[in-house]
């Protein structure tokens, strides 16, 4: 085994344990000695080692004070020549999601690999073991996936740089970039006050951690949506979902002034199935757009693909090129109200 090759496996023998939190930021690590007993080689390795991680500015050695850890919050130098999606492949906005990404990243000359949102291994886990790989820039679709902010620290720390997609758990150590919840609900309500919807409803779901689902709602009520009319259906039971949902409209869906907010292309398709079977005659709007002949008039808000994948392609550049001068955000992009009825 050469040199180089030890050195970068010492070196990820700490990382390791820094990642894992044996290592806080300001902590010391272990003399040179010690660590030369506890990794078994030499010293000249363990100083060579200990050189990498200061050059990626992981850690600070002064003499006669010895080596501490520091985890910087910092943009972190990279080639944009590869990032890698972490999404859900089950979610019906994914297949149009990839696409656009991947086509920009052909006219960026980046290769876009894509990886499974992890059912079973934890989020920040499964970067870390991409990270180990040479793999530097990420974007995640968290969707419903918890988050550990610690985690993300040292990965950002380590060297990671990271955008999530439709989230702000991330902050502040990734950039959030997501469609803008609030102006897509106003846009909605407002267009069906304007057509003369006084009793305006909302279907959405029962996810409490989820962040555009969350700032849907909030918006819906925000803007005197009617609280007796709020359904939140269960997140993986579409069949009880739909069976709430004919409850809502058969109280409703004859009420000529009656209008419902969908929270997604999900929730929207639900109730157009629900309206379709019940014959009801109330008027749907959703986020997101409804693909096909639903056979009835549809209001929808469709985000705007291309400026999203545009912009997270931007704060990775900036996250590869800023370094010290990067600082996280939540860019918030506006969508399309389509006006026109199926």
């Amino acid at each position: 085994m050469g040199n180089e090759n030890l050195y970068e496996i010492v070196k990820n023998r700490i990382c390791d344990e820094i990642f894992k939190g044996h290592y806080s930021d300001a902590d010391k690590l272990p003399p040179e000695r010690e660590l030369e007993e506890m990794l078994e080689v030499s010293r000249v390795t363990v100083r060579k080692s200990l050189e990498i991680l200061e050059d990626d500015g992981l850690i600070v050695r002064q003499v006669g004070r010895g080596t501490t850890v520091t985890l910087r919050n910092r943009g972190n130098k990279s080639k944009l020549d590869m990032i890698v999606l972490i999404a859900p492949a089950r979610n019906p906005f994914f297949a149009e999601f990839i696409a656009r990404f991947q086509n920009y990243a052909e006219t960026q000359d980046a290769l876009l690999l894509y990886v499974e949102k992890p059912r079973l291994e934890e989020l920040e886990n499964c970067l870390y073991r991409l990270y180990k790989r040479g793999l530097r820039n990420a974007v995640v679709w968290l969707e419903d996936l918890p988050v550990d902010v610690e985690k993300l620290r040292r990965l950002r720390a380590l060297g990671m740089n990271m955008v999530f997609f439709d989230s702000d758990k991330a902050i502040p150590y990734a950039d959030c970039v997501t469609l803008d919840n609030a102006l897509a609900i106003r846009a909605l309500y407002g267009e069906l006050k304007r057509r003369g919807y006084e009793r305006i409803g909302y279907i959405g779901w029962d996810l409490e951690n989820a962040y555009s689902i969350n700032a849907r709602e909030e918006a819906y009520l925000e803007n005197g949506g009617d609280g007796e009319m709020l359904l939140k259906i269960p997140w993986k039971d579409t069949q009880k979902g739909r069976k709430m949902v004919e409850e809502l409209l058969k109280r409703h869906g004859q009420d000529k002034n009656a209008a419902v907010i969908c929270s997604d292309r999900d929730c929207g398709e639900i109730a157009c199935k629900a309206a379709e079977n019940m014959d009801a005659d109330i008027m749907i709007a959703t986020v997101d757009e409804i693909a096909g002949n639903t056979g009835r008039d549809l209001l929808m808000y469709k985000q705007n693909l291309s400026g999203t994948v545009e912009q997270i392609f931007s704060c990775l550049k900036s996250q590869c090129t800023q370094e010290e001068k990067w600082n996280a955000k939540v860019y918030q992009i506006e969508g399309i109200l389509l006006q026109h009825l199926l």
